[in-house]
């Protein structure tokens, strides 16, 4: 995964990044695209946490933890537990848990070590607010202050996450990560030391992890990579380290060296929803989109597990990864055909967030508008698998939030064009356009959530037009998201744009006649798509218009690998 610009900002618009124009007739406003989420998901200050006195320690987490200053076999047990849930990213959860520690054992030094280690920056943005980084401070001097008894390694660890709270605010990150460097070199096999160490580095750069090529675009990178990876061939089945490693990897030139840490992460910790999720990062980069499908149904049953067996503050709600592993499961579902499990999915979506379909709530920030894009994935799911009456049934989002309504009228010109009626496409392409004629997209974001709504109305005009046959027209309209698409990075994460936009345009390139230009376009797309079932149907017919066979009945059996769904054809490709 790519270092999130979460990291770096407190709203959604560091997810919608704005593009060159690609072509001489639109502006940016229509070029610009909603990219990809670079992390799990947004989470904010995390030192405001309800009481701890109810608190559940529900099981599944892992066995991480470590022997601290402590002779109260409960407090022990509680850090432990707040170790197991950082590593969960269950933020506010895991300063519960240490916590609860401190009140089990008021002298404590390393319990308030770990409160302070868990209120702090981490990996899905959280945890940098001045109010975090004042808490966060008070409770690390805490520490020093009572690990009277702590080993002299630990106490090195209390005065590294010192320097993350204090000083020079441009050199926190970096002196704490060289005062746990120092250590973890002087402790080169302990794990949890190496985890917390790559950690600190992961959140060191200000920018991307890797270039466009997937190489490391810092030595921190580097630094990481080696350090967990060495801590891997000391625990091969630490899940914290896995986490980490499958996120560090995520977006490097080759994901796949996560892929067997992956395979056993949801065995290592069937409790932590998170974990159970974080496979779906490796799957989906490498193609394996079934899977992904699954790690997320099972993640999502696990988190309504949690609500009811912990019930945290919030409840599932309040779960700030709980949409991400829906947007996830419903991405993989969509890309495999999973029509039973995304549709499920999308009404469970839907159920949870009712919310987004009203009118704008005072106070609500662009994470609401996140989730208002994650929900184009939902809509996508109904017009691609869900019959006449689910599609029917959608209401029509309020007028205040119109990227709500694009994805509704998505929902309903995909339904329209799985019925063959291409005027009922053109009907739904032509609101969207007079939702942008409107300017019905208003604030610092409008011009990015224009270009969210550009793609979709051509990729509706292209579905029509290949109903009609008029396959210039198609593949002009189909250009025209593909062009948008390609400002961003595409895959992963999962994207945005719920599909590769160059398989329809390579589809009605092969309708009208040319099967050489479709092949070649498919084998660029499958670089960032791998797998993708659909593009290999389409690169199947192409190759049976060229006359190749053998070739043909390859793709075909690769479309049928990741493939669960029905019939495919090419005017839905």
């Amino acid at each position: 995964m790519r270092k999130g610009l979460w990291v770096a900002t407190v709203s959604v618009a560091c997810l919608i990044a704005p593009v060159a124009v690609a072509d001489a007739t639109a502006t940016a406003a229509t070029l610009a695209l909603i990219t990809n989420p670079q992390v799990c998901g947004r989470v904010g200050a995390v030192g405001d946490v309800q009481p701890t006195r109810d608190m559940v320690m529900a099981p599944g987490f892992g066995d991480e933890g470590f022997a601290v200053d402590t002779k109260n076999p409960e407090a022990q047990a509680w850090f432990d537990h707040g170790v197991r849930l950082r590593w969960a990213f269950e933020h506010s959860e895991s300063v519960r848990a240490f916590r609860k520690a401190r009140q089990l054992d008021p002298s404590c030094g390393m319990c308030a070590w770990g409160e302070a280690w868990a209120i702090g920056p981490n990996l899905n943005g959280g945890g940098g607010d001045p109010e975090s980084i004042a808490t966060g401070l008070r409770v690390a001097r805490d520490a020093r202050r009572l690990a009277r008894d702590a080993t002299s390694m630990q106490r090195q660890m209390i005065e590294a996450l010192i320097q993350r709270y204090s000083g020079k605010k441009k050199t926190r990150a970096l002196r704490y990560a060289r005062a746990m460097d120092r250590i973890a070199k002087r402790h080169a096999d302990d794990v949890s030391v190496a985890s917390i160490t790559a950690d600190a580095w992961m959140l060191q750069p200000e920018g991307e992890w890797w270039d466009k090529d997937g190489k490391p675009t810092d030595p921190a990178v580097t630094r990481a990579m080696a350090i967990l990876e060495h801590a891997l061939t000391v625990k091969p089945n630490d899940s914290g380290a896995i986490h980490l490693y499958i996120h560090l990897t995520e977006w490097s030139d080759d994901p796949h060296r996560a892929l067997a840490y992956g395979e056993r992460l949801a065995l290592l910790a069937p409790g932590a929803s998170h974990l159970v999720h974080m496979p779906s990062h490796t799957f989906y980069r490498v193609g394996r989109y079934k899977d992904a499908m699954m790690s997320n149904v099972n993640a999502v049953a696990l988190d309504k597990s949690y609500d009811q067996l912990v019930g945290p503050p919030g409840g599932i709600r309040g779960m700030r990864l709980h949409a991400h592993n829906i947007h996830f499961g419903m991405g993989g579902a969509l890309m495999a055909g999973g029509a039973e499990r995304g549709l499920e999915l999308a009404d469970w979506y839907m159920a949870t967030y009712p919310q987004l379909a009203g009118p704008p709530e005072a106070g609500e920030d662009g994470y609401v508008v996140y989730r208002q894009v994650m929900a184009a994935d939902a809509y996508a799911l109904y017009g691609r698998f869900g019959s006449d009456a689910q599609v029917a049934a959608l209401g029509e989002p309020d007028a205040g939030r119109p990227l709500m309504r694009v994805g509704w009228r998505y929902a309903r010109g995909e339904a329209a064009a799985r019925r063959g009626d291409a005027a009922a496409v053109r009907v739904e392409a032509q609101a969207i356009a007079a939702l942008l004629a409107d300017k019905a997209f208003k604030g610092p974001m409008a011009d990015r959530q224009t270009g969210f709504a550009e793609l979709f109305q051509n990729v509706l005009e292209g579905r029509a037009a290949m109903i009609d046959q008029d396959y210039p027209a198609a593949i002009a309209a189909y250009a025209r998201a593909a062009a948008i698409q390609a400002m961003a990075p595409e895959g992963g994460d999962p994207p945005m744009i719920w599909y590769p936009t160059r398989r329809s345009l390579a589809a009605a390139m092969l309708a009208s006649g040319d099967a050489a230009g479709a092949k070649a376009k498919i084998g660029e797309l499958l670089k960032d798509w791998p797998n993708d079932p659909y593009s290999y149907y389409v690169l199947y017919r192409a190759e049976q218009a060229l006359g190749d066979e053998a070739a043909a009945n390859d793709a075909l059996r690769h479309a049928g690998v990741e493939w669960i769904g029905g019939q495919m054809s090419l005017a839905e490709a």
